[in-house]
């Protein structure tokens, strides 16, 4: 199936359009995965807003044509089923591993949290600390 001609806004450069050819590049390489035209669509507009905000340019991304056809598209995948919105722990930064268990997000604290942390001195009641030597003690070495 041929690619979709990229249509570049009237008012960028050639430069500007070697910076938006290497973003999606660069974007490509970064997830590792061949990319379906849904997903395409997410990396064009990131591309599109960061040569926006490197430039200045006060200009919408996007026509009003293009806007449509979006807001088209989005409600025939959200009529679809297709579109999957996040849980509320999403919202309330809760991580669910596999196993069930469930913890705060950690970047959710302060910075002063980890540095009040790591100022503290470790007590006895806190985790075990290994011992090096009890680990290579076993160690055979050829």
């Amino acid at each position: 199936m041929p690619q979709k001609q990229v249509q570049y806004p009237a008012h960028y450069t050639d430069e500007d359009k070697a910076l938006y050819d290497d973003l999606m590049a660069r974007g490509d390489a970064l997830i590792g995965k061949k990319l379906n035209e849904n997903e395409r669509f997410l990396l064009d507009i990131s591309a599109r807003i960061t040569i926006n905000q490197l430039r200045n340019y006060n200009e919408k991304c996007f026509n009003d044509d293009e806007i449509e056809e979006m807001r088209k598209i989005h409600k025939e995948y959200a009529n679809a089923g297709i579109i999957e919105t996040p849980s509320d722990m999403f919202y309330e930064d809760v991580i669910m591993l596999s196993d069930g268990t469930s913890f705060k997000h950690p970047l959710t604290y302060p910075e002063e949290y980890y540095n009040e942390m790591s100022l503290k001195k470790p007590d006895e009641n806190d985790k075990e600390i290994v011992n090096i030597t009890d680990i290579t003690d076993n160690i055979i070495l050829e």
